[in-house]
């Protein structure tokens, strides 16, 4: 606990910065990964997905899977499943929210294998034992409410959801996410909401 807060506190300049997008709805991209086999204990994989609006996360998490996972290709497409599932919430607010339609969702995975089996029902010897609820994934590519495309592992923004990197490398996925630091004079507010902030973790250290 005591890490997190000296974080914290070391980090009271950082945040994320939402700008205005030239179209009236900009669209939804989300970021799915899994990290497969990594509890020893039970086996099971842990998830993770981050969405973006535009050039801004707007929503993210990571989970412990509810089932094991025999592949990485499973882990990644019962990922891609949870992933779906946030994407059509995310969607349907956003339709509430603007009175209009917004585009395709786009998830992006870093697994070939998972992509085909989220398009290809020929891969049924590899899906027949994956429980069901974790073909939804697949009904929404079928019916065109998501698209899945491949990122680079590189480029996977989920990652830092899930795995635990040096420091060099965790702050190349922080700044990968779009956490960056907020100089004071680009603060609408001023640092007034950072120096409440500042106060806050001071009292909580002491």
């Amino acid at each position: 606990m005591k890490q997190c807060l000296r974080y914290l506190r070391g980090t009271t300049a950082f945040g994320l910065v939402f700008e205005k997008s030239a179209t009236k709805i900009p669209r939804l991209i989300g970021y799915s990964d899994s990290s497969h086999n990594v509890d020893p204990d039970d086996g099971k994989s842990t998830t993770g997905h981050i969405f973006y609006l535009g050039g801004s996360p707007i929503s993210w998490g990571s989970l412990k899977q509810e089932t094991v996972a025999l592949s990485s290709c499973e882990a990644e497409f019962m990922a891609g499943t949870e992933a779906a599932k946030q994407a059509i919430w995310l969607q349907d607010l956003i339709g509430e929210v603007t009175g209009m339609l917004s585009e395709m969702v786009v998830i992006r995975i870093d697994n070939q294998s998972a992509i085909a089996l989220t398009k290809n029902p020929v891969f049924h010897g590899r899906s027949k034992h994956i429980h069901t609820r974790y073909h939804f994934i697949r009904e929404c590519v079928e019916n065109g409410l998501v698209e899945v495309e491949h990122v680079p592992g590189d480029r996977q923004k989920a990652d830092i959801l899930m795995k635990v990197f040096g420091r060099v490398k965790f702050h190349e996925m922080r700044e990968l996410i779009g956490v960056r630091e907020v100089t004071r004079n680009d603060f609408k507010l001023k640092g007034r909401m950072l120096d409440k902030l500042e106060r806050s973790l001071s009292c909580k250290l002491i």
